[in-house]
């Protein structure tokens, strides 16, 4: 049973995504300059050496737009409409486009691009074939569009509803545009509820919540309670999730380590001995074991980039398909985007996802998570 839990505190809502008493996601409401925010910002300065352009997105915060993201390259002082595609994480500025999209929950309206495309998630050809044919029918003239995976549900009206929807949405964009003075924010970034609403997979089958109004219209049962959090533990398992040393129920245990180019997770058996020691099939087990966890904590600590697991070794290939179908379905589920690349000369998986924001951890620290993690008996 999937269910979303919204708490309402101090003005800022955080949503919490359970399934069958597990923590899928945990994401709460930011201020800062985020993906999918629309600008109309100045070229600050020309960076020809680079191939890019500092952008001021606002009075304080700088953006940057590479060559290969303009569709004409501004002069330094020049206005130019962007959106923000990857927030600012550590040092590194907020990464900007003129390639503008405008996400719905079956499709992705590109105003600027006459290409029609479909979610690589759906795999059946024939499927794939019909919605491309149906999108370019219902795509507004010189536009383009992208078929989001749950656009195999929809109907013909449905879809042609909602891709004229982003289509007026897109006019309005333009028409603020024409009005503003640069710097200034355009179009607003959906807020968080409605964002975890229209992506997450399946849906929900109750969603619990504090708020005495809930400001979203859904098709499933919406239950109040004082502290929705408290229900499920949310906050114990967000802490536990967070910490450098994560156990398995099997008794094995993961480390996962971040690192300026990328994050390393080690796979462990711990106390965890199987049936029969050093048999295969006790490594496979705890592999698959570690698999759909750590798919899990990607999605819940917003881990992006380059990933490297070093699962406990494995002698047969038929075991090492199995581990690699394993995540790779356990990552279906994931709302940002995974490619698994599969399995090194050393062994190790290796596998990337795409940077949404900040990874959980930089922003949500208990004081039990600060350093290398919780201890074993806070666990």
């Amino acid at each position: 049973m999937k269910q979303l839990f919204v708490e309402e505190k101090n003005g800022r809502i955080s949503c919490a995504v359970m399934e069958n008493g597990t923590l899928l996601s945990w994401q709460q409401e930011i201020t800062a300059v985020q993906p999918e925010q629309i600008y109309l910002c100045k070229a600050d300065r020309v960076m020809k050496g680079m191939e890019a352009i500092f952008v001021r997105l606002t009075k304080d915060q700088n953006g940057f737009l590479p060559y290969a993201e303009c569709r004409e390259k501004p002069l330094s002082g020049q206005t130019i409409l962007v959106q923000v595609k990857k927030p600012a994480i550590g040092d590194k500025l907020p990464f900007c486009s003129s390639d503008i999209s405008i996400a719905g929950h079956y499709a992705i309206l590109t105003p600027f691009s006459g290409r029609i495309a479909v979610s690589s998630r759906i795999t059946d050809s024939q499927k794939a074939d019909a919605l491309r044919a149906l999108g370019k029918k219902l795509a507004p003239h010189n536009m383009g569009l992208i078929l989001r995976t749950e656009s195999v549900q929809a109907d013909e009206d449905a879809l042609q509803a909602e891709i004229t929807a982003l289509y007026r949405k897109w006019l309005s964009i333009l028409e603020k545009a024409k009005s503003a003075s640069a710097p200034c924010l355009i179009e607003e970034k959906e807020s968080l509820l409605s964002t975890v609403l229209r992506d997450e997979k399946g849906g929900f089958e109750r969603i619990v919540t504090n708020i005495r109004e809930f400001p979203c219209s859904v098709s499933c049962p919406v239950q109040y309670a004082e502290d929705p959090f408290a229900l499920e533990n949310v906050q114990r398992k967000l802490e536990k999730s967070l910490a450098r040393k994560v156990y398995l129920p099997c008794g094995g245990h993961l480390i996962i380590d971040r690192t300026e180019a990328m994050t390393v997770i080690d796979v462990n058996s711990g106390k965890f001995a199987g049936k029969k020691s050093g048999n295969e099939s006790t490594f496979l087990s705890l592999n698959l074991e570690a698999a759909k966890e750590i798919a899990r904590l990607l999605r819940l600590r917003n881990i992006g980039g380059i990933i490297l697991i070093d699962f406990v070794d494995m002698e047969t290939e038929e075991s090492i398909s199995s581990v690699l179908e394993a995540m790779q379905t356990a990552c279906l589920q994931d709302t940002a985007k995974v490619v698994i690349h599969g399995f090194t000369s050393l062994g190790l998986m290796e596998m990337t996802r795409k940077k949404t924001g900040p990874a959980l951890e930089s922003v949500h620290l208990c004081p039990h998570c600060r350093g290398t993690g919780l201890k074993e008996e806070h666990v």
